[in-house]
């Protein structure tokens, strides 16, 4: 992916599966979705 579209994920400002819908995202295999960890939550 893109390094916009990783900050756009990381911060919450695209959601995951926007993210794969839209085609800026692609991937492969069963550990691929990574939704579950974005947007980061920082301490």
């Amino acid at each position: 992916m893109a390094p916009d579209t990783w900050l756009r994920l990381a911060t919450g400002r695209i959601g995951w599966a926007e993210a794969v819908t839209e085609g800026r995202v692609q991937m492969s295999g069963v550990r691929a979705d990574l939704s579950a960890y974005l947007p980061l939550e920082l301490s």
